[in-house]
């Protein structure tokens, strides 16, 4: 496959913002139950505390160790508001990334990781290990193929 074809990508300053996240190790097959029970759990929290995520949820990957992956996510969220025992008042990542829209089942997204990389390497910069999503709509509501998911891929410094 073509990578440069199939994905536009693109150098990006991230700008940090609050957030509400969960961190924890797991299996990359135990992924998709892990985000439904917490992303749940972080719903709750703030429809309790009278709140609602200031936009659409993300996962921070520190590793890419499908045994033992390191994952953060949550929904960003207003200045100020304090997480409690399992969830986390946290910031989103900040720094220069290189992004590229991927459209399709979250278990395919490979190739998108490829171009990114690929890119990364033609123009002579490193990845710092660390990927960022942003899950651009509702898998519940949208079918597999049309899932969207802004992925990001932080740069060393």
């Amino acid at each position: 496959m073509n990578f440069e074809c199939a994905f536009q990508c693109e150098l990006e300053d991230l700008e940090p913002r609050p957030a509400l996240t969960i961190r924890l190790k797991t299996k990359a097959g135990d992924i998709a139950e892990m985000f439904d029970q917490g992303f749940s759990a972080i719903a709750s929290y703030l429809e309790e505390k009278g709140k609602k995520p200031q936009g659409p949820p993300f996962a921070i990957y520190y590793n890419m160790d499908m045994d033992h992956l390191e994952v953060e996510f949550g929904f960003p969220v207003e200045e100020g508001i304090d997480g409690n025992a399992s969830i986390q008042a946290s910031m989103t990542p900040s720094g220069k990334a290189v992004t590229s829209l991927y459209i399709g089942p979250y278990e395919e997204a490979e190739p998108v990781y490829d171009a990114l990389m690929k890119w990364i390497s033609d123009n002579g910069l490193e990845a710092s290990g660390v990927a960022y999503e942003i899950y651009l709509n509702d898998p519940a509501l949208t079918q597999p193929e049309q899932l969207k998911t802004q992925v990001y891929l932080l740069l060393d410094r």
